[in-house]
């Protein structure tokens, strides 16, 4: 299917262009990080839960296009969400 996936590239790049919920979180916020030493990509994750809610998650990192937008689609898709919700996600 030509059209999906020329939107699937749109939707990437909107994400990669600008990313959402970019930046750093202060404690007490709980932070990860994700590396992968074959290509390079890093990723550290900030997470703020408040009542077993993602009150808040924020990204911030370096590599392609493919994980830094799949780091903002990923912070949209738990944001606001209960963490039982989220770990049904992965």
């Amino acid at each position: 299917m030509p059209g999906l996936d020329d939107l699937y590239r749109e939707i990437i790049l909107d994400h990669y262009r600008s990313p959402r919920n970019r930046g750093e979180l202060a404690p007490p916020a709980v932070r990860a990080e994700g590396h992968n030493p074959l290509c390079g990509d890093e990723i550290q994750v900030y997470l703020d839960v408040v009542d077993g809610v993602v009150n808040d998650i924020k990204i911030t990192g370096s590599g392609c296009s493919i994980s830094l937008s799949s780091a903002s689609m990923m912070s949209q898709a738990v944001k606001g969400k209960k963490i039982a919700d989220v770990k049904a996600l992965v």
